[in-house]
Formats: C-alpha cells, sequence, structure tokens
C-alpha cells in the first residue's frame, strides 16, 4: 500500500548528469491510503465504491437497515482481492453491488452489477432519491447518477442513452421489516365514519380551489414540454480514468488512480516544477515504509525512486522493471 502522504519531493529531470540526492522541487502533501486498502481498484479506506455505492438513506439513519433473507446469491467473491461490495436497502428489493466480474473457484464465472435478494442479476440499476453506478453497454464507461424520478440518463463519455434494468424507490422506513410501526392507515381505521365523513368535505374544500387555480394556469402557460424536450438531469463524478498506455479503465482509491492489473497508485503531483506523474507499486515501494514513490525519466530511459525525505536515486537494478508502466507523456496530465 502507498504511505500515508504524498513524497515531499520531487525527482527533478534537470539534472540527469549527477544524480545527486538533491534533485528535487516542489511537492504536494495529501492523505492516501489505510492499511487496508491495496490490490484493488474498488477500494479506499473509507471502503470505496462500498461507501460510495451506499444508499443515502442507510447514511442518514441512526438505526441500522433491516435486511432481507438473502438465496441464491453469488459466491466466490474476495473483499481483498476484487474490493467492497455496495449495498441498498430499497422498497422492494436489497441490493449488493459487485463492481467488477469475477470467477469464482469451481470456475463459475460471475457478471459485475446488482444482485437482489433472490439472486436475480440486473447490469444497471437506479433508486429513486438515491445515488447508484450505472455501466454503458456501448462504451463500458461508468458514471455515478443520482435518479431524479422521468429522467433518461445518458453516458457522460460517449453520450449513448443508458438502459435501466430495474427503478426502486428508496425505503424510507423499515416498517416493512420491523411490523411495529402504526401506519396512517391504522389510524384512520380507527376515527368513527362521521369522522371520516367530515374529513372527506373539509379536503374537497380545500383541495377544489387549488385545482381549479391549476387549471387556469395550465390553460394559460403553455406546456414546457411542447418546446423542452429534454427532460433528463445526470449527476456524475470524475471517478474513472482510461490510460491508453496500458489501455484500460483505472478507477479512484482514496485520492490517487489505481491499476490492480499491476498493483499501482499513481497520481498527478501538479505541484511539482514541472508536473510530473508520480506511480508507487506494490512489491517495489513497498520496501522503503513510507517513502518508495517513483517517476520514470524519459530522457534518461530510467525509474527513480524516493528512498528517505529528499533523497532520489535510481531504481536497484535488482527489481524487475519489465510489468512497469508509465505515462508517455511525463509532464503532461492529459486525464483531468
Amino acid at each position: 500500500m502507498p504511505p500515508s502522504r504524498h513524497s515531499s519531493s520531487h525527482h527533478s529531470s534537470s539534472h540527469h548528469s549527477s544524480h545527486s540526492s538533491s534533485h528535487h522541487s516542489s511537492s504536494r502533501s495529501h492523505s492516501s491510503h489505510s492499511s487496508s486498502s491495496h490490490s484493488s481498484s474498488y477500494r479506499s479506506s473509507s471502503g470505496s465504491y462500498g461507501s460510495l455505492f451506499r444508499s443515502s438513506s442507510g447514511s442518514s439513519r441512526s438505526t441500522a437497515p433491516v435486511r432481507r433473507t438473502r438465496s441464491s446469491q453469488p459466491y466466490g467473491w474476495n473483499n481483498k482481492v476484487h474490493g467492497s461490495v455496495g449495498h441498498y436497502y430499497c422498497s422492494t428489493h436489497d441490493y449488493d453491488y459487485y463492481p467488477q466480474d469475477w470467477t469464482a473457484q469451481d470456475g463459475r464465472q460471475f457478471k459485475e452489477g446488482y444482485y437482489d435478494e433472490n439472486g436475480q442479476h440486473y447490469e444497471n440499476m437506479a433508486m429513486i432519491g438515491g445515488t447508484t453506478m450505472l455501466k454503458c453497454s456501448y462504451c463500458g464507461n461508468r458514471m455515478l447518477h443520482k435518479w431524479v424520478e422521468g429522467d433518461l440518463p445518458v453516458c457522460d463519455k460517449c453520450g449513448a442513452q443508458l438502459k435501466i434494468d430495474i427503478t426502486d424507490k428508496e425505503e424510507k422506513s423499515y416498517s416493512g421489516h420491523s411490523g411495529n410501526t402504526t401506519t396512517l392507515k391504522d389510524e384512520l381505521k380507527k376515527v368513527p365514519l362521521i369522522g371520516k365523513i367530515a374529513i372527506g368535505v373539509f379536503l374537497c374544500c380545500m383541495i377544489l380551489p387549488i385545482f381549479i387555480i391549476f387549471a387556469a394556469l395550465f390553460l394559460i402557460v403553455p406546456n414546457k414540454d411542447s418546446y423542452d424536450t429534454t427532460r433528463y438531469e445526470t449527476s456524475s463524478v470524475k471517478n474513472s480514468i482510461h490510460v491508453d498506455e496500458i489501455n484500460r479503465t483505472c478507477y479512484l482509491d482514496g485520492e490517487d488512480w489505481y491499476d490492480s492489473q499491476t498493483e499501482c497508485w499513481f497520481y498527478y503531483n501538479d505541484t511539482a516544477s514541472p508536473a510530473q506523474w508520480q506511480y508507487w507499486y506494490e512489491g517495489i515501494s513497498s520496501d522503503y515504509g513510507d517513502y518508495g514513490w517513483m517517476e520514470y525519466d524519459s530522457n534518461e530511459n530510467a525509474w527513480y525512486i524516493e528512498t528517505n525525505d529528499g533523497n532520489w536515486v535510481h531504481l536497484p537494478s535488482a527489481y524487475d522493471t519489465t510489468k512497469l508502466w508509465h505515462m508517455t507523456d511525463e509532464y503532461t496530465n492529459t486525464y483531468d
């Protein structure tokens, strides 16, 4: 895993000939990952996609939701390898979100997406009033989307309309599970008939004038739909980038991007001069404790690594660099 903060220094490419430990410039410092947050592109110290996809209702209640009994569920998922599973508790179903495809030990393959308590799979699920992850079936892009009823979501990368397998209203209370909550219907049963008639007359007197006013306004004001045919609203977050050098999409892990196949965290140090991509490889960088951030010098065709505070050296030849990758243009961030 990367150290708790980014390197406080930077290897300067303007002093290639001396390879001195003093070749550094300005820096960037920020919190990064916890000890449990390596080897998955879907995980961070806060649970990453596990918390990212958590129902907004789940985080606002003081009491935990009652989870429906689950059956016929996928198996073979490993949180330490694949990442965190997101949980949603909605009106008609509970959903577990698995952020990537995986293969169980017996060879059975499972698809990424949402599985309800009966094991039914959905590629895209929208929750009214809540944020979920949608995947574009055309280009494969993933985007966070906050559902608004009547929404027609489109991919924020290619513009294709997204197909929603199921739309589920967020459950505002868990009385359906507990059985102990008194409902409005129960209270109305206690009202005598004459009281119900009086309530009905009162409501009619209140609603009828409002209905007349709105009917009049509808006749006067042109129908908005007659000139506004685009009735969708998307709310997406930049949480993924496609890295051409490895032809893969990488996702945020905390404040850094992460490639799970090479176990590499990377970020663009835009406070350095010149700005520079820095990398942290599990198995190499992890040998250097609180340091280990690496940079690639394209002029020397060589890797540098920070061994301690402000001391950058050539990566020792004992390390295998055949599987290491780096951005083609080290001084240009085309991924913002």
